[in-house]
């Protein structure tokens, strides 16, 4: 028998048990099958300036402090309430907007920056250098600071004059740039870093200001008058609803009270079906499989690559995802600026191979397979990908066995009590991917056991010189071919899950609804 007819058996049998899985996914979800609708575009009609957006996620922002922010979808929240020195476009291209330009100098050992002279924070305190200044030293010193290693190859900066700061490098710092367009780059008003309640009273100087502030229901915005963009705020009101189950989120759409949401692939067609827009959603996530490489079976490396050979990615995304999604092989989606085509799920030395998933258990000393314990985090989609690989691997002799465990407690559970031998994972938006890639160092809170090589580290390092992308892109492509050679985690697919929005929504020319949104030029049509 040919290695493409096993392939082809194995793969009928494991598409079959994902039949399965799908009924479980829809009676969970009550949806329909996949599909999807509508351009991504505008609602049309004529935007009502005093109308109120709303938009419906499934959490609430951790902090409002972005220097206390560990959670990346902050962003969805930071990005009304303040101002980034960057930020990227729909285009994904970065453009002004506190910064009116960026340039490294004296041999990229410094990022000068021209700032705006007519920014005004909320309590009144004006933005210039010395307020760039304030939040550079208060993201390296604050205690409890999460933004530390963001900044650790900044020195500090210099105030040439109220509207140009000198940011001093210690090391290559060209993701400087992009991590200026989210979370580092929040600036916070300099008067405001003392208070104590900035975790739910943020002073910035974005398009909207905080009214209402409800833990686990809602956040109320209100425009700031006068915003120095007139192009932003095309609403007089922005609410954010905290609603972490899909039909309910559905639901808000249909009766009225919401203008936006995502939803889970299941529910596509239902969304189409009811009349409204649906579009699959612009994402950086990435889902993929994260083993703890400290403790046996997954300490020998051919273990770690035998489970990457016994994933049947196309198959998650067709029976679990309902073929919103593409397999990767790396931890970002094929149309990102810096994704390396060397790496794919069609490479050898990555691909779907059940035959060399059992040979490569032999050699790691398990020619009769292994057992291993997957912890399972207490979401839908996480426990129907567990549900459809604990099949899969079986095939090659990976048995595994599942608990499920609370999602926000994942990382202290595995990383923290290092319980559980694997997890499947959703990764979360990034500016840059040397973000992505930092777990792989030494010293990282999801790198407690260190594994990583010499060569690795170099290409990291050397991932981050460079003032263009252009010219990071060779070692941009070594450090992730380099990392699958550490394989502590690997992926499985980009996620794309569905957006879905009424015919209120307006949206500027070009948008497409993100997994983690902005607002930027969003409205709602009159009446």
């Amino acid at each position: 028998m040919t290695t493409a007819t096993t392939l082809r058996r194995t793969r009928s049998r494991v598409v079959a048990v994902l039949l399965a899985v799908l009924a479980v996914v829809l009676a969970a979800c009550g949806g329909g099958t996949a599909g999807s609708g509508g351009t991504g575009g505008s609602g049309g009609g004529t935007i009502d300036p005093n109308g109120t957006f709303r938009y419906v996620f499934v959490q609430n922002p951790s902090t409002f402090d972005p220097h206390k922010s560990a959670n990346p979808w902050d962003m969805i929240f930071f990005r009304l309430v303040y101002d980034q020195l960057i930020r990227e476009n729909e285009n994904g291209e970065l453009v002004p907007q506190l910064a009116t330009s960026w340039e490294f100098v004296d041999n990229e050992t410094a990022l000068v920056m021209k700032l705006r002279d007519d920014v005004t924070f909320s309590d009144g305190t004006k933005f210039d250098a010395a307020a760039v200044k304030a939040n550079i030293e208060r993201m390296k010193t604050l205690d409890g600071s999460t933004q530390k290693g963001a900044m650790a190859r900044v020195a500090g900066a210099d105030v040439v004059d109220p509207t140009t700061v000198r940011i001093n490098l210690s090391g290559p710092g060209g993701n400087l740039p992009a991590l200026f367009s989210g979370t580092p780059g929040s600036m916070i008003s300099p008067a405001a870093m003392k208070n104590p309640d900035l975790d739910q009273k943020p002073v910035g100087s974005g398009m909207a200001r905080l009214v209402d502030y409800v833990p686990g229901q809602v956040s109320r915005y209100d425009r700031t008058e006068g915003y120095w963009d007139p192009e932003a705020a095309k609403a007089a009101h922005y609410e954010i609803y905290v609603q972490t189950s899909a039909p309910t989120r559905l639901n808000m759409l249909q009766t009225g009270q919401a203008e936006l949401t995502y939803l889970d692939p299941s529910q596509a067609d239902q969304a189409k079906g009811a009349g409204l827009n649906t579009a699959e959603s612009k994402s950086l996530s990435i889902m993929s499989m994260y083993m703890n490489t400290g403790k046996p079976p997954f300490d020998k490396l051919e273990v770690r690559q035998a489970f990457q050979h016994a994933v049947d990615r196309q198959a998650i995304v067709d029976g679990v995802f309902f073929g919103l999604g593409k397999p990767v092989a790396q931890y970002m989606p094929p149309d990102y600026w810096a994704f390396d085509q060397a790496v794919t799920p069609d490479n050898p030395d990555y691909s779907y191979d059940p035959a060399k998933a059992r040979q490569l258990l032999a050699q790691a000393g398990y020619p009769n397979g292994v057992d291993f314990e997957m912890l399972v985090p207490s979401l839908d989609d996480h426990r129907a990908v567990a549900e459809a690989l604990v099949p899969m691997l079986a095939e090659s002799g990976l048995r595994a066995t599942t608990r499920v465990i609370e999602s926000p407690t994942t990382p202290q559970t595995f990383y923290g009590r290092q319980e559980g031998n694997a997890f499947p994972g959703m990764g979360a938006p990034f500016q840059d991917p040397t973000t992505v890639y930092q777990a792989s160092l030494p010293g990282q809170y999801a790198n407690p056991w260190n594994t990583t090589t010499p060569e690795f580290e170099k290409a990291w390092l050397d991932a981050l010189s460079g003032a263009t992308r252009d010219a990071r892109l060779p070692a941009m492509h070594r450090m992730i071919e380099e990392e699958k050679k550490i394989l502590k985690s690997f992926p499985l697919h980009a996620h794309y899950p569905p957006s879905a929005w009424t015919d209120k929504a307006v949206f500027p020319e070009g948008y497409r609804p993100a997994y983690a949104p902005t607002f930027y030029g969003v409205g709602v049509t009159a009446g």
